[in-house]
């Protein structure tokens, strides 16, 4: 009898040993089989919960200052406000970068992964999901429209960047820069650089009128 109750005490000191060795204890390492798995011993930034008592909320990194921007990503600074008004204001004040051309075969294959689904390859708005869903079209019927023709190419950035009626935002699957590569592909197939589609479909690097005539 006496070895039984041995036996139980021994096994309930085994199952208590086992449980606190898979419960974190806080700054108590306990009998933790292996403390570090449970606090890391290297600076997680924005973390470490009490572990860096000088920062608000033990961080080890603070918040970067209001209105600073990390080394490199400028381009990602949009000041225009989602609204009308920042619509309006982004056909004057919204323009593309001068390195970014009709000739960038780059915009083309976005176009078919982000915009093809629901505007079609060519632009007709025929693309499989305004197929299945008809009501979620544009007014406008194609980009061969003169609405389209004609729509300022910062409207359409100012588009992609926060969505517009139906068509969500799209800064997150496209940088600023692929953005740029995008617009100038739907104004060629729009028609505005009818001679620039065919050269990216062939391949072929266009030349200035400078170089033509040398």
């Amino acid at each position: 009898m006496k070895m039984n109750k041995l036996n139980i005490a021994f096994a309930a000191l085994a199952i208590s040993a086992l449980g606190s060795s898979c419960v974190s204890r806080g700054n108590d390492p306990g009998w933790e089989y292996a403390p570090d798995m449970y606090y890391s011993k290297g600076y997680e930034p924005y973390n470490q919960a009490d572990s860096f008592q000088l920062n608000p909320h033990g961080m080890s990194m603070r918040n970067p200052v209001a209105g600073t921007v990390a080394h490199g990503k400028l381009d990602f600074v949009y000041n225009l406000p989602n609204t009308g008004e920042g619509y309006e204001r982004s056909a004057t004040e919204v323009t593309a970068p001068a390195n970014v051309d009709g000739i960038d075969t780059r915009g083309k294959y976005l176009y078919e992964i982000y915009c093809s689904p629901c505007h079609g390859i060519d632009g007709k708005n025929d693309g499989a999901v305004f197929q299945k869903v008809s009501t979620l079209k544009p007014a406008w019927k194609s980009y061969q429209d003169e609405y389209i023709q004609n729509l300022e190419e910062g409207k359409i950035y100012h588009t992609l960047t926060y969505g517009k009626n139906n068509m969500g935002s799209h800064a997150s699957v496209l940088t600023p820069m692929d953005r740029w590569r995008v617009i100038k592909y739907v104004k060629q197939l729009s028609g505005v650089s009818t001679n620039s589609v065919a050269l990216v479909e062939s391949g072929v690097q266009e030349t200035s009128n400078e170089d033509k005539s040398n």
